[in-house]
């Protein structure tokens, strides 16, 4: 088995494979403040809960956006695993081309979708949107080569900051209200924030296929908040729905990279 990390700003999305099988998928809360031993006790209570020992797994994979934490987790791997782990580097070997101005500024999670893209969508031009803490607009054409993207906040970092720098306006639920003119602050944030998170999307996708020329483009929608966005309200059509995309994507680099 080979278990996949992917350290985001929220949670920790772990992933346990069985050849190309994922078998199930964990999180742990991302604290910086954790050591290694805290972060094991977390994922051995998950793994025991499972059957699973720490010499059951023959390897593993670290993608982060976040150093600090990465290095925690890079020692557990190494203290209680006893392996070395896979680290997304300069020199890590990728199924596609980096045509970022500065390849290393790309995160793991977005090479890890374009990673997972082009396997799964072989020769086809692709749009990966990865809706989470931020939203990530990752655009693969056919050539199997990475052209970069769109960043902008996701719903949940969109409603915090309108919460917080605000004096009156309250704390609400992410839901859909019943209509776009809402007649409660409340249903007025939830409209500015759902709707404004469906129209962003079908505003990004339809200016991105006019710039690479690619009306045709396969849109794919991964991460913790893609659940929220309801398809019927996507312009898109044919929209790829999967949760553990990025997870797959690691899995994918992994394998490129293991050792024989």
């Amino acid at each position: 088995m080979v278990i996949v990390f992917d350290i985001g700003n929220t949670n920790i999305t772990i992933g346990v494979f069985s050849g190309e099988h994922l078998l199930f998928d964990l999180r742990l809360r991302t604290d910086i403040g954790y050591t290694e031993d805290q972060y094991f006790a977390g994922l051995n209570a998950l793994l025991k809960y499972r059957e699973i020992e720490p010499g059951d797994i023959e390897g593993g994979i670290i993608g982060s956006v976040v150093p600090a934490v990465t290095r925690s987790i890079a020692q557990m791997f190494r203290k209680y695993f006893r392996k070395e782990p896979v680290l997304l580097t300069p020199n890590t070997k990728l199924n596609i081309k980096n045509l970022y101005a500065n390849p290393s500024e790309v995160g793991d999670d977005r090479l890890a979708n374009a990673a997972a893209g082009r396997v799964f969508f072989p020769g086809k031009d692709l749009i990966i949107i990865d809706y989470g803490t931020a939203v990530t607009f990752d655009v693969l054409d056919s050539k199997g080569r990475y052209l970069g993207g769109v960043i902008m906040p996701g719903l949940r970092l969109s409603l915090k900051a309108l919460f917080s720098n605000t004096a009156k306006l309250p704390q609400v639920e992410l839901k859909f209200p019943d209509k776009i003119i809402g007649n409660t602050t409340e249903k007025s944030i939830q409209s500015g924030i759902m709707n404004g998170a469906v129209s962003g999307i079908n505003s990004f996708v339809k200016a991105i296929k006019k710039e690479i020329k690619s009306p045709a483009a396969q849109v794919i929608l991964t991460g913790g908040d893609a659940e929220n966005i309801p398809l019927t309200m996507l312009d898109a059509k044919n929209v790829h729905v999967d949760a553990d995309f990025t997870l797959k994507g690691f899995k994918i680099i992994y394998d490129i990279n293991k050792k024989e």
